[in-house]
């Protein structure tokens, strides 16, 4: 591509952007761009909690509307670790605990919780919960999940699984299998 085409581009975009601007108003066409440009981190968060602010929700829930809105997952291994434990509250199984985010480059807005629970036999029974939450990076949160598909006696004289052990039989453990989260 020459240098003039390229300028051209430039023109053309600038003057698409103008009319777009005119016809509907520039906070779409900011929310547009920054949508664009944006995706998957803090800055991007930023902006659109300066172009969401609102006197009837809270900051905290616009926070987390845009970090829905901007967040990617999260692929690499380890990237979040945690203590946690189930909980039983009016007959409600949870699971709630710390988490802790491993990396120094990410702020982690959402996680996947599975719990596995394994009978006398070996069979295991996987049961899962989604959660937004708010780890800085380096950082830790209290977080806790509801597991409606399990009754309060389904954990009666159940113990933790061992770490290391291949064949579980009569236990529970838990991990975080997904993670979402926005480049700082």
């Amino acid at each position: 591509m020459t240098e003039k085409s390229q300028s051209k581009n430039y023109l053309i975009g600038g003057l698409i952007c103008l009319v777009a601007a005119l016809a509907f108003g520039i906070e779409p066409v900011q929310r547009m761009v920054n949508e664009a440009a944006n995706q998957g981190t803090l800055r991007g968060v930023e902006k659109c909690m300066e172009y969401a602010t609102s006197e009837l929700v809270s900051k905290e829930a616009v926070k987390a509307s845009c970090a829905q809105s901007f967040q990617e997952r999260l692929y690499l291994p380890g990237l979040a670790s945690g203590k946690a434990g189930p909980r039983i509250d009016q007959e409600i199984v949870g699971f709630e605990g710390l988490l802790q985010n491993k990396t120094a480059d990410h702020v982690t807005t959402w996680t996947r919780i599975e719990v596995s629970i394994f009978d006398a036999g070996g069979k295991e029974r996987k049961v899962v919960a989604e959660t937004p939450i708010w780890i800085d990076p380096m950082g830790e949160a209290d977080f806790k999940v509801e597991l409606r598909d399990l009754k309060p006696e389904q954990l009666d004289d159940i113990k933790w699984c061992e770490l290391d052990d291949q064949a579980p039989k009569g236990c529970f453990s838990w991990g975080i299998t997904g993670v979402m989260g926005l480049v700082i």
